[in-house]
């Protein structure tokens, strides 16, 4: 497996955890490191294990579901770091109904061995321009 294909596969295994809201398995794809960050849209920044694990505890807490239909901007690996920029198409369900949000993502993982570990989620919510309003081009 190439560097780019085991990159990769650690991001799934990221969207994996993700969609099963359990917190061991997100647990099992972070750098267990204080340098690690985590930003969710609308969320101040998070640094360090604990912090980031109490915000996945709190995600999953307050959902039903989550999916996510990902498109991949890019990806690149470089020695032993690698990031994956991506556009999240996230529906969620919770107490309140189904909710879809479009997210920009930067996941940065970090090679420790023949493992990439996740050490940077940030995600950007998408705001639509008014309907009355061109996008700017």
């Amino acid at each position: 497996m190439s560097d780019r294909e085991a990159l990769l596969e650690a991001n799934r295994a990221f969207y994996s955890a993700f969609e099963s809201l359990d917190t061991e398995k997100m647990e099992s794809v972070w750098l267990k490191d204080p340098h690690i960050l985590c930003i969710h849209p609308g969320w101040p920044e998070l640094a360090g294990w604990g912090p980031i694990m109490s915000s996945w505890e709190r995600i999953f807490e307050n959902v039903f579901e989550m999916q996510f239909d990902l498109r991949i901007i890019e990806a690149r690996v470089s020695a032993d770091l690698g990031y994956v920029v991506l556009e999240e198409n996230l529906t969620q369900r919770g107490a309140e109904g189904a909710i879809k949000a479009k997210v920009l993502t930067t996941n940065v993982f970090a090679r420790a061995g023949t493992q990439w570990w996740m050490v940077l989620h940030h995600g950007s919510p998408v705001m639509a321009p008014p309907v009355d309003e061109p996008p700017v081009q």
